[in-house]
């Protein structure tokens, strides 16, 4: 029998994703939209659309009634202010627990997409372990970290929660690594001095398999990632191979100079009420020791993952296809 989910974020990036797998898959998807939204693509998958935002508990516990499954991936990633990263990160997460827990069907599951932001960074070389007390550096681990404790009021309420940790995520349709593609296309990389940092990295293709899976998996916290711990010279090395057939020349950059450009960044986005992707937080992220957690137990989400050469080329065939590269 055909299974509803409803999907917060559905418009996005890894939401768009996740509702073509869904529907592949013989789900009934619905999802919660603003009235300003581009649901060109939901629509064309005969999704059901719901009208309102992560400040509307009402409107939640609405699109949640008769759903199976709440996969709730909406978040800030970039705004002007910690507290308009609380307000969607932290109380959004909360109105769409209490949404889910008021409907008149209740939802059987809530899946909560997180992030290794909430977790913090690697520590003397040690993978971030899923128990231990989370040190995140940033406004958005902050939040995202608060949004895990908000998503809990849905399970003291009896519905089930599953909370998903991802890395850094790409694939086709993302913009976030977009810039480190067109540099690399044009030969260059810049490299944070100092110590070798490695990261996870998670294939979209990869992730959304993960989110659906999530839907039947034993409850708990779980990180999911390409088991491999990347240096970051290693990513811009295989991006450069794949947008222009070789690595690109690494351009060193001082950490001094990295987290001042961060600083002078905050201060231009506080006279302009701008929130830009880089931040003096996001320096410090950026010269952590490391991003790599513990994935024990995700291979009940990602029985396999994507290797990076293979994921990357995918993602630069489909910008070169798209003409963003």
């Amino acid at each position: 029998m055909s299974r509803t989910a409803l999907i917060t974020g559905a418009t996005g990036f890894v939401g768009g994703h996740l509702a073509e797998l869904l529907s592949r898959e013989g789900w009934r998807i619905r999802a919660l939209v603003r009235g300003t939204s581009d649901t060109s693509r939901l629509r064309a998958l005969g999704a059901e659309l719901v009208t309102g935002s992560l400040d509307d508990a009402d409107a939640i516990a609405r699109a949640s009634d008769g759903a199976d499954t709440v996969f709730h991936l909406a978040a800030r990633t970039t705004a002007p202010s910690e507290a308009e990263f609380h307000r969607a990160n932290a109380e959004g997460t909360r109105n769409v627990a209490r949404g889910a827990a008021r409907a008149g069907t209740r939802p059987r599951r809530l899946v909560y997409l997180g992030s290794y932001a909430a977790c913090g960074p690697s520590i003397d070389g040690r993978p971030r372990g899923m128990e231990e007390t989370p040190r995140p550096l940033t406004a958005y681990g902050r939040t995202k970290l608060e949004g895990e404790a908000a998503a809990r009021e849905a399970e003291a309420a009896g519905v089930e929660l599953l909370i998903l940790r991802s890395p850094s995520v790409y694939g086709p349709g993302d913009r976030a690594f977009l810039p480190v593609f067109r540099l690399a296309k044009r030969a260059l990389a810049p490299i944070p001095t100092g110590p070798v940092r490695r990261l996870h990295m998670l294939y979209v293709h990869d992730l959304v398999r993960a989110l659906a899976n999530a839907a039947e998996a034993p409850t708990g916290t779980y990180a999911v990632a390409e088991p491999v711990a990347h240096a970051y010279e290693e990513l811009v090395d295989t991006i450069g191979r794949a947008v222009r057939g070789r690595a690109p020349l690494h351009v060193p950059v001082p950490a001094p100079l990295l987290r001042a450009a961060g600083t002078v960044t905050d201060r231009l986005g506080g006279v302009l009420k701008t929130g830009g992707v880089f931040s003096r937080e996001k320096a410090d992220e950026m010269l952590a020791e490391g991003w790599v957690c513990d994935l024990t137990g995700s291979d009940r989400l990602l029985p396999r993952a994507t290797p990076l050469a293979e994921g990357v080329a995918e993602t630069a065939r489909w910008y070169r296809e798209k003409g963003w590269i």
